[in-house]
């Protein structure tokens, strides 16, 4: 007799959004990355997972409210590490991935403003204020990407409408 095969879930993981999870049938996926960046970390020992949807670079000195803690880069990831030690993570064992950051809006807008390539430095400046390595990203162009992570495994993903997903 065989075991009876898992049943995924994909869980969405909005704009400004942050989901860590220990679920092994569960797939956190962030939808329509344009400029934002999806952040994922994976502890392979711990087995948890967790994704940050980030919609702007820096707070300053904002609160980003419960309903939106990934709203801007240096809250999502401070608070995504935070959430993984509190689970019993260790900083070292830690795999983070990244994508988006593009440039969706047209040559113009993203000239002046380079959101999504301000919201990936950031992300790249809280990683390294807590020693942590950016194992794989995919970033910038001008194509939105959905970002999958699947706790079970670890493994990561990243897709645009025209494309099949790739591993990260």
């Amino acid at each position: 007799m065989t075991a009876p095969a898992t049943i995924q879930k994909r869980v969405p993981v909005g704009i400004g959004e942050l989901v860590v999870s220990r679920d092994p049938a569960g797939i956190l996926v962030a939808y329509g990355l344009g400029s934002c960046v999806g952040v994922t970390i994976f502890d392979p020992e711990g087995r948890i997972g967790g994704m940050a949807h980030v919609l702007l670079p820096w707070s300053e000195g904002r609160e980003p409210g419960e309903s939106e803690p990934a709203r801007f880069a240096d809250c999502a990831v401070d608070t995504l590490v935070q959430r993984f030690t509190d689970a019993g993570s260790v900083k070292r064992r830690l795999i983070v991935k990244i994508a988006g950051g593009g440039s969706v809006l047209g040559a113009a807008n993203s000239e002046k403003f380079k959101i999504g390539q301000r919201n990936a430095e950031a992300i790249k400046e809280r990683l390294r204020h807590h020693g942590l390595l950016l194992v794989s990203s995919q970033l910038g162009g001008v194509r939105g990407r959905t970002l999958e992570l699947h706790i079970a495994s670890g493994r990561t993903f990243v897709r645009t409408a025209t494309s099949p997903a790739t591993e990260l």
